[in-house]
């Protein structure tokens, strides 16, 4: 929990964001950025649905 928390604070505090710099400065990648992941959808097929919706 308290990792959430920290995580947190660095994401939407700006002296977070600056912690985050001089750590990524000490110790290049040591804290990541989120990256976007693409998740692909699935369009449910309307003639096997047994409700007939």
């Amino acid at each position: 929990m308290l990792r959430y928390y920290f995580y947190m604070f660095i994401l939407y505090n700006d002296y977070g964001k600056k912690l985050k710099e001089i750590l990524n400065e000490l110790f290049p990648g040591l804290i990541r950025e989120p990256q976007r992941v693409r998740v692909p959808v699935r369009v449910p097929d309307r003639r096997q649905d047994p409700a007939g919706r």
